[in-house]
């Protein structure tokens, strides 16, 4: 096992949200991962996924072994004395660019994990500074991050990653989620009354385990069976005909996932998300929608997270589709890289700006330092700027 020891590297410095005081980083050893520490790391996992050790040990086996794109594992772990205190990861997305595309494999920086008592001690700089080294040794170029949260998007600007630009989330609120998310905020000024506050979410409508339950209906009876160019729905999806249908549309030569049979199988298999797949056109699907709840986050939230079709109208169709027949308390998607087509039919169906605290952005990064104030380019295009990308939720692990 190769490893990389950090003890004597006690000047390694950690600046933290920005600010100029510098942190001596805690002596640890950095290691990549095996399968021998896929316990330590699922247990690990609990600081970040889920309190289940079972279901982070099947979202570690499905996001990094049965990884279509990188086969080996690219996890790198923080070990103090014999304890686990720190974890990153880097999974396989295979992207095209160009027309006629060129296809790369970029590794996809996710998983920051610091156990508690260590945090603040600058694990997260010597951890990524491990990786990107093994990542260069590798043979890699870019690494990318579409799915940071605020604290790690601060850490990684402080790292001189880039930001390529926000994915600007569009929402559509039915009026009683509203009603719900106001009497939530206002009970929580309150004195005595704000411990009950989460709990008038449900007053929204469907969330949970039902969000779903309306939609399912819609779709579940045998009339759908009839005509071959309707609507219907599954809860599972047609990876192959779905991949054919992306592969027949026109690309605009802009930088986006690969989205074959391929993808779409290990893609909707994680373990932490709900999916339902409406299509138009049972014979050969002609356009399709993804909807995904993730249970343990806004419950009462549906995100589109892929919408493809051949024809606006059958875009719309879909769209129309997933409002009336889903009565989603909340609907999200991504605005950043749709099309003038698709903005106008969101903004017709009522979707609005959401203004929250902390948008999700394109993160690159270099793996090479003395690259990181030259071009980085991808195909062709500049990596760091938002409007060379056709993105989608479903490529980041929001989705």
């Amino acid at each position: 096992m190769r490893s990389s020891i950090f003890g004597n590297r006690r000047q390694a410095l950690d600046y933290r949200n920005g600010e100029g005081t510098p942190q001596r980083a805690l002596s640890c050893r950095v290691v990549p991962y095996t399968t021998e520490h896929k316990a330590l790391v699922a247990e690990l996992q609990r600081h970040l996924a889920s309190p289940d050790v079972r279901l982070n040990a099947s979202y570690i086996e499905w996001k990094y072994h049965q990884n279509p794109y990188i086969r080996d594992p690219l996890i790198y772990l923080a070990f103090v004395g014999d304890k686990l205190v720190g974890m990153r990861g880097a999974f396989g997305t295979r992207w095209e660019v160009g027309d006629p595309a060129e296809f790369l494999t970029l590794p996809y920086v996710d998983d920051l994990v610091i156990d508690p008592a260590y945090r603040g001690q600058g694990l997260h700089r010597v951890i990524m500074n491990f990786a990107l080294r093994d990542l260069a040794g590798r043979g890699y170029r870019y690494v990318v991050n579409l799915s940071a949260s605020r604290v790690t998007v601060e850490a990684s600007m402080n790292m001189q990653w880039r930001n390529a630009g926000k994915v600007k989330p569009l929402h559509r609120r039915t009026s009683r989620k509203d009603a719900a998310e106001f009497l939530v905020n206002r009970t929580r000024r309150l004195p005595f009354v704000w411990r009950w506050a989460d709990n008038f979410s449900a007053l929204s409508g469907r969330s949970g385990d039902h969000l779903f339950d309306s939609f399912d209906a819609r779709f579940s009876g045998s009339d759908q069976l009839r005509d071959p160019g309707s609507l219907f729905a599954q809860r599972t999806p047609l990876t192959r005909e779905m991949g054919q249908l992306v592969a027949r549309l026109p690309r605009d030569g802009r930088i986006r996932h690969v989205r074959d049979e391929t993808y779409f199988a290990w893609r909707f298999a994680h373990p932490f998300r709900n999916y339902r797949f409406l299509y138009v056109g049972r014979e050969r699907p002609r356009g399709y929608l993804v909807l995904q709840q993730t249970p343990s986050v806004n419950g009462d939230r549906a995100c589109i997270v892929d919408w493809e079709a051949e024809s606006d109208l059958i875009r719309a169709e879909l769209l129309s589709a997933a409002i009336e027949h889903g009565g989603f308390p909340e609907l999200y998607v991504w605005q950043l890289g749709a099309s003038p087509s698709s903005t106008q039919l969101l903004e017709r169906h009522g979707f609005k700006s959401l203004h929250a605290p902390h948008e999700n952005s394109i993160l690159v990064r270099s793996v090479h330092d003395d690259e990181l104030n030259a071009p980085w380019m991808l195909g062709g295009h500049p990596l760091d700027d938002a409007k060379r990308w056709d993105l989608r939720m479903i490529y980041s692990m929001l989705g």
